[in-house]
């Protein structure tokens, strides 16, 4: 995603007296990180807010505009307030001459309605909201991927291979990390059907079983004792 331009203006003192300075007149200390060396900048924190809290600068291709001329960057990593979650200092990525550009889409689970595992009791567990991703341009830098719930079932999970990523872009790391997962059990009322089931398919087998014995036989009667003779 392109079209965002932000000003910014070039900063030579560093540390964190000048940065308490900085942020009292509207503004926010940022850097460039580049191959030829990293830029120090200041950029407005309302203008960074506004991109901000839409929630995808990280899968954004931003134009900084300082020193007559606008560099394309990617944001890599945003410092944030403790107290407030605002913005304190922002790491760019400088992606004007590179050949692979990294980013951090959000991760859309979509079709939850008509999951099936989560229809039959299970609880989506979200492990990633976001991934990282390698795009082999800043014109393909996605700023979502969606995943489809719909198919899922009680047990299974999604990976990082399980993603279908758009054309000219590849995962930053192996696929087996997991994103997701239904977990729990199937509902009550499934489990019973299924005992039942199985009840159903032991029990004449077991009435046949027991047709087929043979009757026990009924235990020899004692014999009587001999009489005693009257002979002597």
């Amino acid at each position: 995603m392109t079209g965002v331009v932000l000003k910014a203006e070039k900063r030579e003192q560093l540390g964190s007296l000048v940065a308490k300075k900085i942020k009292r007149t509207g503004k926010i200390p940022a850097v460039i990180y580049n191959k030829d060396g990293n830029i120090n900048i200041t950029i407005d924190v309302k203008e960074f807010e506004f991109e901000y809290f839409k929630g995808n600068t990280q899968a954004t291709v931003i134009e900084l505009d300082f020193d007559g001329k606008k560099t394309k960057v990617i944001t890599h990593n945003i410092d944030l307030d403790p107290v407030s979650d605002r913005p304190i200092h922002v790491d760019f990525l400088n992606c004007e001459n590179s050949k692979a550009v990294k980013a951090q889409p959000k991760l859309n689970f979509i079709n939850q309605d008509k999951s099936t595992g989560l229809k039959k009791g299970g609880f989506l567990h979200i492990v990633l909201r976001r991934v990282s991703v390698i795009c082999d341009s800043v014109n393909n830098v996605p700023t979502s991927i969606d995943i489809d719930v719909a198919p899922m079932q009680v047990g299974q999970k999604v990976r990082g291979s399980d993603l279908n990523l758009p054309a000219g872009v590849t995962l930053a790391k192996k696929g087996t990390f997991l994103v997701a997962s239904i977990i729990g059990r199937a509902s009550k009322t499934e489990d019973e059907a299924a005992a039942v089931t199985a009840a159903a398919g032991t029990t004449p087998a077991s009435g046949a079983a027991a047709a087929k014995a043979p009757a026990a036989k009924a235990p020899a009667a004692a014999k009587a004792p001999a009489a005693k003779s009257d002979k002597k």
